[in-house]
C-alpha cells in the first residue's frame, strides 16, 4: 500500500517528446518536476543558477536577479517550446529587492521573452503559494508594481516602496498570483493556457528559511494538514495543470497545501 507522501509510479502525462523549460530544475520542487519529467519523455530544458545533475536535454544557466542572463537565456533555449514551468523563487529570508526580482519580475521578463515561441496548445505554469492567497485585499498594490512595464522599471517601483522580508514574499506571491490571471487573456491570444500552483509548506533545502521568514502560522498549517507536502505532492499537481490535455483550465489559481486554506472557510482549521 502507497504511504502518504510516497513517491508512486508516473501516471500518464501528455509530456512525450514535448519541449518543457523547467527553472528552479536545480533543486527542491523543480528538481522533482524535472524528474517526473523526464520520466514522461519530455525534452527538458533546465534553468537555474546551479548546475543540474539531470539527463536534460539542455542546460541553461541564468540568474534571475539579472535581467541581462534572463534575456541570454532566452537566447540559448533552442527552437519553439511547448510547456514553460516557473518554479525558481527564494524565502523571506532573502534581500527583499532580491525576492521581488526572482519571485515576479524575472518570472515575469522569461514569460513575456518566450510566448512567441511556445507552440499553440502549450501552456505555462507559474508557482505562488498560499502566502499570496490575500492578492484581492491589495489588489490595487499588486496592479501599480505590475502596469510598469519592464523589468528596469519594476525594480525602481520595489526601491520606491520597501518592505520587510515576510512582506515582500507575501506580496511577490499575491503578484505572481495576479499576473497569471492578467496573462490568461494575453496568453491566450497565443493558444497558449496559463495557471499558477500554490502550495503550503513544502519538504525542500529551504523550508526553515520560510518557517523563519512566515513565522508561527507555518506551524500551523502544517499542524492542521498533519505533514508538510513532499516535492512529489507538489511535483504531480503542476503536471497535472500543465498537461496539454487540460485546454480548458486557464488564468486560474490552484492551492495545493492539504485543504488548509479550504479549512478555514470550512470551519475546520483552527487558528489557536
Amino acid at each position: 500500500m502507497t504511504q502518504v507522501g510516497q513517491h508512486v509510479t508516473t501516471p500518464h502525462f501528455g509530456f512525450r517528446d514535448k519541449r518543457v523549460v523547467v527553472t528552479g530544475a536545480a533543486s527542491g520542487i523543480g528538481r522533482r518536476v524535472a524528474e517526473l519529467l523526464l520520466e514522461a519523455g519530455a525534452n527538458v530544458i533546465a534553468l537555474d543558477r546551479s548546475s543540474v545533475d539531470l539527463a536534460v536535454a539542455q542546460f541553461v544557466r541564468v540568474d534571475m536577479t539579472d535581467p541581462a542572463t534572463i534575456a541570454a537565456a532566452v537566447g540559448e533555449i533552442k527552437g519553439e517550446v511547448d510547456v514553460l514551468l516557473n518554479i525558481a523563487g527564494v524565502p523571506g529570508t532573502a534581500d527583499p529587492e532580491v525576492t521581488m526580482r526572482v519571485n515576479v519580475l524575472g518570472l515575469r521578463m522569461l514569460t513575456e521573452l518566450l510566448i512567441h515561441r511556445i507552440n499553440r496548445g502549450g501552456s505555462v505554469t507559474n508557482v505562488a503559494s498560499i502566502a499570496g492567497a490575500q492578492w484581492q485585499a491589495h489588489l490595487d498594490e499588486v496592479q501599480r508594481l505590475l502596469v510598469t512595464p519592464d523589468y528596469v522599471s519594476g525594480v525602481d517601483w520595489v526601491r520606491d516602496h520597501p518592505m520587510d522580508g515576510k512582506r515582500a514574499y507575501d506580496f511577490s506571491k499575491e503578484c505572481v498570483v495576479v499576473l497569471t490571471k492578467q496573462h490568461g487573456k494575453f496568453l491566450r491570444e497565443h493558444g497558449v493556457r496559463v495557471n499558477s500552483v500554490s502550495p503550503g509548506p513544502v519538504k525542500t533545502p529551504i523550508l526553515k528559511d520560510f518557517r523563519e521568514s512566515v513565522g508561527p502560522i507555518m506551524d500551523i498549517v502544517t499542524r492542521e494538514t498533519g505533514r508538510d507536502a513532499t516535492t512529489d505532492d507538489i511535483a504531480r499537481v503542476i503536471l497535472f495543470v500543465s498537461d496539454p490535455v487540460l485546454q480548458w483550465l486557464n488564468a486560474s489559481d490552484v492551492q495545493v497545501d492539504g485543504g488548509f486554506m479550504s479549512g478555514l472557510v470550512g470551519g475546520w482549521v483552527k487558528l489557536g
